[in-house]
């Protein structure tokens, strides 16, 4: 694979990730039906993702963040982006291991009615597969960075302009100057 492609790939693992984990955290993980005392209906409430691993969203930007990074950045910055991002996926699925393991403390944290043996479905296990792409492009970032192609100079900032020389006796006589009669000019 050459270096422009393997940056793409990582730049598109990176997008594709971080849009499941933004997609899976917006979407209701439970659904708790409330009932009411009769004869007022019962209620159907959704909870997020959002509300039951908070911090997944944040990381979530953080890796669509990472798309526009990579390229941007050169040799030992990738490296750091990469290792960032892999820090990111381990950080999602960290956030979304801890409500999987308890989902019902989970819902308690959240500020849910809790209710015993509350499952939390499937979009968990999609935002955990995001952050895998994240940290996959994080990781071939690390190993594979340094070697990518960078953006040309045209995007650094303007350098301080170079001071003016004196042009030497033999510039001076190639232009058709006398360097001597200079010199006497200044003695006057």
């Amino acid at each position: 694979m050459s270096r422009s492609r393997e940056l793409a790939a990582a730049a598109g693992l990176c997008l594709v990730g971080a849009a499941l984990v933004l997609l899976a955290v917006s979407r209701p993980w439970v659904t708790l039906r409330l009932g009411a005392a009769p004869p007022l209906p019962s209620r159907r409430l959704d909870i997020r993702g959002v509300h039951l691993v908070p911090g997944a969203r944040a990381l979530g930007l953080l890796g669509l963040a990472g798309v526009a990074a990579l390229p941007a950045t050169r040799r030992l910055g990738r490296v750091l982006v990469g290792l960032l991002l892999v820090g990111t996926g381990v950080g999602v699925v960290a956030d979304i291991a801890r409500a999987l393991a308890d989902p019902r403390a989970a819902l308690v944290r959240s500020g849910s009615p809790a209710q015993d043996g509350a499952g939390l479905g499937a979009w968990p296990w999609i935002a955990i597969a995001g952050a895998v792409l994240i940290g996959a492009a994080g990781l071939l970032a690390v190993v594979r960075g340094r070697r990518w192609s960078e953006l040309s100079a045209r995007y650094d900032a303007p350098s301080a302009p170079r001071p003016q020389r004196e042009p030497s006796l033999w510039e001076q006589l190639d232009r058709g100057e006398d360097p001597t009669s200079a010199g006497s000019a200044d003695a006057d």
